[in-house]
């Protein structure tokens, strides 16, 4: 499939060729209603799956790499209608409790780290959550004290090392029951913890970390790491006051969620709804309307798909399934001061077509990055340098992190021939990031001069947005995706 193009013609005066000016402006058509399975395989964004690794029990496998993958694969669904099939971030648990009183072995490191490669060859990052408590009926047994536990992150700090490229955001975890800062056996200063997991594993490795609470990241306010704290709340339940459910205090008009809507925009937000039988067994329900208004103010990157949703049998009878009999609509949005794109409402005829609450937090979480026009000038002669323009917005929650983004011009076969580093994807906020309130739809304005192959012949330019595993990300624009390339123009230079 090749895109059409308005390249000037080429004329030639005498013997030799005069130069060639290129001239292309033109409008970008947008993704519409017909294109949600097109965007939903997009990295470092949008609903993540869940894994949990014994370490120990790994370490101890003939072959680790078949084991690795059957996890992986088993966590990620294999049913079309299942969501998890194109999931592109994964919580990695990784239960230490088989060495809570002793090193990790030399086989335990390797166990952690060929998880990690199998799971970077698939495509997929990871948040690594280690911990040691899986058993809250068990804690004296599995929890290791904090010695323990410092020495454990300095020996897995070699192997994050290794596999950097592979994880989206560091949980900081290890107290406590599943990582989770409560249910401890043994004493931890809290403070030290985080500090030492920021120190050794996230920064120097140009990660973001994750914590529990705002009150959490409070611990380290001050200190230099604490700009590339995120928050991963495991309690969400929408944009509501305290209503005894165990949120941490992370409720709507706390100062905790004050704080958040503050400081969400500038690192990756994740969290989880609770598993749906601690919701029938209480006979909570929850509100996805309120949910998407926290998911907006706290800007979320990720979301889990696993809590009351694939825990269930019947997925459409969880929470979440539930949200898809709910309607959503452009007077709702607009009310409430909730960003959308109004052609997501859209069919490609341009007719009008319901949408639910489930579908616009599935393509809202993280980036939605929408180019509205190309422009490009200059010289089309070989190894000449043209100039490109390309204003975008975003109307997804957060930032797209992660990311690297730019301009190619690729060779008939989509394989760029020359590339340039354009934009600042962590820069492009669907709004004011100082100011939630201010709900104007941010523009931003990406430009290269970019340079042409040497060889004359037929080529075409193209928009790259790719994470460190080169799993390119596709624009929310009805133009070719090949190759990972968004492919903007089709241009002839000789």
């Amino acid at each position: 499939q090749k895109p059409t193009g308005n390249t000037a013609a080429k004329t030639t005066v005498g013997p030799t060729r005069a130069p060639v000016s290129v001239a292309v402006a033109k409008n970008l058509q947008p993704l519409t209603a017909s294109d949600d399975a097109a965007f939903k395989s997009n990295p470092d964004r949008g609903f993540r799956g869940s894994t949990a690794v014994d370490v120990y029990a790994m370490s101890i496998q003939r072959n680790m790499r078949s084991y690795a993958k059957e996890l992986i694969q088993s966590a990620m669904g294999q049913s079309d209608m299942n969501p998890l099939d194109t999931t592109m971030v994964m919580q990695n648990y990784f239960y230490l409790t088989g060495f809570n009183d002793r090193d990790i072995t030399a086989k335990g490191l390797e166990a952690i780290q060929t998880f990690y490669e199998v799971q970077m060859e698939m495509g997929i990052k990871g948040q690594p959550r280690f911990c040691y408590i899986r058993n809250t009926d068990n804690v004296a047994g599995e929890d290791a004290t904090q010695e323990i536990t410092l020495r454990h992150i300095d020996q897995v700090a070699p192997v994050i090392k290794k596999v950097k490229d592979g994880i989206q955001a560091f949980s900081i975890c290890f107290i406590g029951a599943w990582g989770e800062w409560h249910g401890d056996y043994y004493p931890h200063d809290k403070k030290v913890i985080a500090t030492a997991v920021m120190e050794k594993l996230v920064i120097p490795n140009g990660l973001y970390g994750l914590i529990r609470l705002p009150e959490y990241k409070n611990l380290l306010k001050g200190t230099k790491v604490y700009d590339r704290i995120g928050v991963e709340n495991d309690s969400i339940f929408g944009k509501i006051p305290d209503m005894g459910y165990g949120t941490g205090g992370l409720d709507e008009g706390t100062d905790q969620w004050a704080q958040l809507v503050k400081e969400a925009a500038y690192t990756p937000q994740e969290g989880e709804l609770y598993w749906n039988s601690w919701l029938t067994e209480n006979n909570v329900t929850v509100n996805g309307f309120k949910v998407i208004q926290q998911l907006s103010e706290h800007r979320f990157t990720t979301l889990s798909i696993h809590h009351s949703y694939l825990d269930m049998g019947s997925s459409n009878a969880s929470a979440m399934g539930r949200w898809k009999k709910d309607a959503i609509t452009q007077d709702w949005l607009k009310k409430n001061g909730i960003l959308y794109d109004p052609n997501w409402f859209k069919d490609k005829n341009g007719k009008a077509v319901s949408r639910n609450v489930f579908e616009f937090i599935r393509d809202h979480v993280g980036y939605r990055i929408a180019p509205k026009s190309i422009k490009v000038t200059g010289n089309s002669r070989p190894s000449a340098t043209i100039q490109v323009e390309m204003p975008l917005c975003n109307y997804g929650f957060s930032a797209a992190f992660n990311l690297e983004s730019g301009f190619a011009i690729l060779d008939e076969n989509n394989n760029p021939v020359k590339t340039v580093k354009a934009g600042t994807p962590t820069d492009w906020h669907s709004r004011n990031p100082t100011n939630y309130n201010d709900g104007k739809l941010l523009t931003h304005k990406v430009t290269a001069n970019c340079p042409l192959p040497d060889k004359a012949g037929r080529y075409k330019l193209a928009f790259y947005l790719k994470n460190p595993l080169g799993v390119g990300a596709q624009l929310a624009n009805d133009i070719p995706f090949e190759n990972g390339y968004n492919i903007l123009e089709t241009i002839e230079i000789g």
